[in-house]
């Protein structure tokens, strides 16, 4: 792939949800930017306990930590992603339109596949957006206003759903439009996972965690955040590897881009998406098993979400 074209080698994206935000790359030299609330201009937080909320009904009274929709989401417990058919057009990477045809069919063989997941977490999957813009003609895309400089797609939270917008410039002009595709269809599938996350009330509770913490347990917290949306990508993938043929030298591919993701290659030397050891444990993991049991990364001890 074009160094040129991608920045380093890599697809990087990031997360805006109205105030939430994070993000994760993908390629062979990644490069890593968030799009979270800086870190560094987040004043330092008064530490205070995890607060509870009370959550009442005439009949039944309780209270509930607002960490457990977290921490102990039903989606751990949902089960397999299943294998779903999808019908793939012919990918042409090489035009905006091509981009957008090949991703919102991409798109749809997540909705299909993830509903039955959400549901059976006591959820509903409402299927996202999806839009392609560029940095030079960003008037042409008004539903992807205000993207940082520096990330190549982003996920938008608002309402029931959201929406994933990627940069379609990052993937012109490839060297190898095999290894580009792949690289396109794991940005996508990270970002769905963003998508899953907001889906199930994960990325709406999940800055509870940051109640009490420095800075430095803030971006712990964003790390696994960020490492759960590729571990559920994964999930998806590995499900779905015949339709997507992630076997052979494909597989190799894929298996090489999610091994080089790290912050190591963050050139902001920001610690907020994990190392590419942590980045690999959980999406090859991931891959494996299938399901996103295997990706609760907000119970995980520290050196897995380094």
């Amino acid at each position: 792939m074009s160094g040129t074209a991608k920045r380093a080698g890599l697809a990087v994206v990031a997360v805006l949800a109205v105030v939430v935000a994070g993000g994760c790359g993908q390629a062979t030299k990644p490069v890593v930017a968030d799009a979270a609330p800086s870190v560094v201009s987040t004043p330092t937080p008064t530490p205070s306990p995890t607060p509870t909320a009370s959550v009442s009904s005439p009949s039944d009274p309780r209270t509930m930590d607002l960490s457990d929709g977290v921490l102990k989401n039903k989606l751990y417990l949902a089960g397999k992603v299943p294998a779903v058919r999808c019908v793939l057009p012919r990918p042409n990477l090489t035009t905006k339109a091509g981009m957008l045809a090949y991703a919102r069919v991409f798109v749809t063989c997540m909705d299909k596949a993830w509903a039955p997941v959400v549901e059976r977490s006591d959820a509903y999957l409402v299927p996202p957006k999806i839009f392609a813009y560029s940095l030079h003609h960003l008037s042409a895309t008004p539903e992807c206003a205000n993207p940082l400089a520096n990330v190549d797609a982003f996920y938008r939270q608002g309402g029931l759903t959201g929406q994933i917008c990627f940069d379609y410039d990052t993937f012109l002009g490839a060297d190898d439009p095999v290894e580009n595709l792949i690289d396109f269809e794991q940005l996508l599938a990270h970002e769905y996972g963003h998508h899953v996350q907001h889906s199930v009330g994960i990325l709406t509770l999940y800055n509870e965690l940051y109640r009490g913490r420095t800075q430095a347990g803030q971006l712990e917290v964003q790390r696994r955040k960020e490492l759960q949306a590729s571990c559920l990508g994964a999930a998806f993938l590995g499900a779905n590897k015949t339709t997507f043929q992630l076997t052979g030298r494909r597989l190799a591919i894929w298996q090489n881009i999610v091994r080089h993701v790290g912050d190591e290659y963050n050139d902001a030397h920001i610690r907020d998406h994990g190392s590419r050891k942590s980045h690999a444990y959980w999406t090859l993991k991931a891959f494996t098993a299938t399901a996103p049991a295997a990706c609760n990364t907000f119970t995980a001890p520290p050196k897995r979400v380094s």
